[in-house]
């Protein structure tokens, strides 16, 4: 199966990957995915047979093809999109497999990439209105994939969360993502300082407040 992108060449190739149970066939380079993967790294070396015979298997059905795609595409140097829309539910969706699989092939580049632009998308996105922060998933989404980023190691993002948050206070909607974020199974611990951060940032008389809780405690 052949994929598109700046750097690849079909039929220039000297490594097979193997995807899935059905085994979608792909040709790619060694030098390319070893160099920016430690799985892939370890994997061809010529001490293993996957090494030997330069064909390596992912029979896993959680690794599907598509996002096999996606995360090949970056490896030959097609950049990070974050689509508009990434905090409704089949984009924030597939957010969360290219981040995991990312982490199962130890592509930690295409990880902090991706943190980046999420960054990016929060900064960019416009004002969220009461009825939209309150309908559907989305800020349920948008926790799941930025505790993923910080699980991962990605870029730290208090800053750009900030920003977001102070969109959120405009309409009053930043309980939502409060909610959202008290719902986590297995919260990263700093991402919830930087989203603590955030919100206390805009909102100077909950910070007041528990500074005062802190001193009657001492």
């Amino acid at each position: 199966m052949e994929f598109t992108a700046p750097l690849y060449i079909p039929g220039e190739t000297d490594l097979t990957l193997l995807i899935g149970p059905e085994e979608v066939e792909f040709e790619a380079n060694y030098n390319i995915l070893a160099s920016q993967s430690k799985f892939f790294e370890v994997a061809c070396h010529k001490h293993f047979k996957e090494g030997q015979e330069r064909v390596i298997r992912l029979p896993d059905p959680e690794v599907e093809v598509d996002v096999m795609v996606q995360v090949l595409e970056w490896l030959y140097r097609t950049e990070v999109e974050i689509p508009k829309d990434f905090m409704d539910d089949g984009p924030a969706e597939n957010i969360l497999k290219v981040l995991h699989l990312a982490d199962f092939l130890q592509i930690d580049g295409l990880i902090k990439e991706y943190s980046q632009k999420i960054g990016r998308a929060l900064r960019q996105s416009p004002t969220p209105t009461y009825q939209w922060a309150h309908n559907g998933t989305r800020l349920q989404n948008l926790v799941s994939i930025l505790n993923t980023t910080y699980q991962l190691g990605g870029s730290t993002l208090r800053d750009d969360l900030a920003v977001y948050v102070k969109k959120l206070k405009t309409n009053k909607v930043v309980g939502a993502l409060t909610d959202a974020a008290s719902s986590i199974e297995d919260p990263n611990g700093k991402f919830l300082q930087d989203l603590l951060y955030a919100v206390l940032k805009w909102n100077p008389l909950e910070c007041q407040n528990q500074s005062t809780s802190r001193d009657r405690m001492r």
